[in-house]
């Protein structure tokens, strides 16, 4: 039986060298779904809502309702919805689940009832901000609020919640901003790790703790305040830098009268975040738009500026904390090494696991530490892993991250007699979180980003098998928008480069064996997609634990999109975006 189950997919393989098809993207259901659910849960006084028609089914319709903002204009896709102030009346909508790939809602300023969903987790897991301010929500704040890990920005002011504020909240990695004011909360409140830019408790008299008058019993398990000083100074710095470099370089490019007025803007906002990071309550600023700035142009002049700056800082984070964690960087406790160094798992006294890189010569690896700070100290997505601070200390160069539970994907895909082999639905998802990343940097990320080193060491999986992308060291800034042929072809073929490592991981997946080699195990003069994947010696190097299982046509379909991926001609090649949309569409955002 397995022969022919070979034979099958050799045949499909085969035939699909030989056509070539276009997949068409259709309208996301789902989504559609979920905000019919939203108009019809809430009553809508003001007729703010009449707007959404669902009786046009064109592509992209729903893109254009009051309120919805999509991932893309012709794609029936919710990336946010901004309900603010509409007297809209109800519970809080339990379809919206249904907006799979949410990253922002917001229902503030309206008359919203009853308590916060206690699966609230479950509805928006990918949300980045939440705000459900001015409305007349009541009961307690839920403490699965807490495993929304991508939340930058949560609002639940002017609310008729009571009881106590989780504990778990000051656990979220890339909080920045947070308001529990008027509220009828009571007990101590969390310690936010890493601190967060702005905090407000304000009239909720039964609050204690933190920046509040001590509670009648301190909590033993604070975080060091040098520590959690050190981290904010490390991600705030990410922030600082891109505003010291525009206004180094972009602003005196533009109009006499309104470059000076931006100069003098950017610079308060500069001084701001200085006072922030130094301890007062001034929420930061928001870093100038990407589009102001010129990757390509400037990608040289960036690095240096932040090297002048970083070279000038004073510790950002005390070195000897980080070497604690790590039991003086033991040997025990190392974890991986690299090309730029080694990592470690380092371990806070209150139980908190951390990655900590530490650079081998931070001279000659500058530039790759510097990337790091620029790309993952600001950024956040569901498939690249958080960088939650750095150190800065003499020649010292260290990276603190997220940690991920489940290592390196590559040790998953060789695993040693005995060990646990990835099943085939976990193959699938990380396939599909990885493209999303991908598609995520080249298309929709302002300064379109080619990371230009995807291997199956540089994914990372956490505790859910969840794939995180890393090390970003050789990556590149390219904005496709500017008029610039050069340019145009630079972005075109980098971002083509990464599609083809893409389809060589994709080749690992499924054979436990990259592209590279499989072509040198194989008794053939060419390394052609197409000959490779007719070879009968590469429909044997399918990893046997796939066979047999009923995963056959997943099998081969995933190989033709690999083919796709690694065609010789760059322009033969489809886009991440393309290739996201086929995975998509095949096996759908569940895996």
């Amino acid at each position: 039986m397995g022969s022919e189950i070979k034979r099958d997919i050799f045949i499909h393989v085969f035939l699909y060298s030989l056509l070539s098809y276009v997949m068409v993207g259709n309208g996301v259901e789902s989504d559609i779904s979920c905000l019919k659910s939203i108009k019809d849960s809430l009553e809508d006084p003001l007729n703010f809502l009449t707007s959404w028609n669902f009786d046009n089914r064109t592509e992209g319709f729903i893109c254009k309702f009051v309120g919805v903002l999509c991932w893309h204009p012709d794609e029936n896709k919710v990336l946010s919805i901004s309900l603010q102030n509409m007297g809209l009346k109800g519970e809080f909508p339990q379809g919206i689940r249904n907006c799979s790939s949410l990253t922002a809602l917001s229902f503030s300023h309206n008359n919203l009832t009853g308590p916060i969903p206690s699966d609230i987790s479950t509805l928006i897991p990918f949300a980045t901000s939440l705000d459900l301010s001015h409305n007349k929500f009541n009961g307690s704040i839920p403490p699965t609020l807490a495993n929304c890990t991508y939340l930058n920005s949560l609002r639940l002011d002017h609310n008729k919640l009571s009881g106590h504020i989780p504990q778990e909240l000051g656990q979220l990695p890339v909080i920045k901003a947070v308001s529990f004011a008027n509220n009828y909360l009571s007990g101590s409140v969390p310690l936010f790790f890493p601190s967060s830019t702005f905090v407000d408790y304000a009239n909720n008299e039964e609050l204690c703790g933190g920046s509040l008058p001590p509670c009648s019993l301190d909590s033993s398990n604070d975080f060091p305040q040098s520590f959690k000083r050190g981290l904010a100074v490390g991600y705030a710095f990410s922030v600082t830098s891109v505003i010291v470099i525009y206004i180094s370089y972009c602003a005196p490019w533009e109009q006499s009268q309104h470059g000076r007025n931006k100069h003098r803007k950017k610079a308060k906002e500069l001084s701001t975040i200085f006072w922030s990071i130094a301890g007062r309550k001034t929420p930061t600023p928001q870093a100038p738009t990407e589009q102001e700035l010129q990757p390509l142009q400037l990608q040289e002049k960036v690095i240096k500026e932040i090297s002048v700056v970083t070279e000038r800082m004073k510790s950002t984070m005390r070195f000897n904390e980080v070497r604690d964690a790590t039991d003086c960087f033991s040997i025990d406790k190392a974890i991986g090494m690299g090309k730029i160094g080694i990592m470690y798992e380092g371990r806070l006294p209150n139980g908190w696991n951390l990655a900590i890189k530490r650079l081998f010569d931070s001279k000659q690896y500058k530039r790759q530490f510097l990337l790091e700070i620029r790309i993952l100290g600001k950024y956040r997505h569901r498939n690249i892993v958080p960088l939650l601070g750095f150190c800065v200390e003499g020649k010292e160069r260290i990276l603190v991250y997220q940690f991920m539970s489940n290592g390196r994907l590559s040790k998953w895909l060789s695993p040693l007699e005995g060990e646990v082999t990835l099943k085939w639905p976990q193959r699938i998802k990380i396939a599909i979180g990885v493209a999303r990343g991908l598609s995520w940097l080249h298309h929709i990320c302002n300064l379109h980003i080619v990371h230009l080193n995807i291997s199956s060491e540089c994914i990372l999986l956490d505790k859910n098998f969840e794939p995180r992308l890393s090390n970003f060291g050789k990556a590149k800034f390219v904005n496709p928008n500017i008029e610039d042929s050069a340019n145009t072809m630079f972005y075109v073929s980098d971002g083509k480069k990464d599609v083809y490592d893409f389809g060589s991981l994709l080749f690992e997946l499924i054979t436990g064996k990259t592209l590279k080699e499989l072509s040198c195990s194989f008794s053939t003069t060419t390394t052609t997609s197409t000959n490779l994947s007719g070879n009968s010696n590469f429909i044997n190097a399918i990893h046997e634990s796939l066979m047999g299982k009923g995963f056959e046509n997943d099998v081969y379909t995933l190989i033709k999109l690999a083919c796709k991926c690694v065609r010789p001609f760059t322009d033969e090649r489809p886009t991440m975006l393309q290739v996201y949309d086929t995975l998509r569409d095949i096996y759908g955002e569940g895996h």
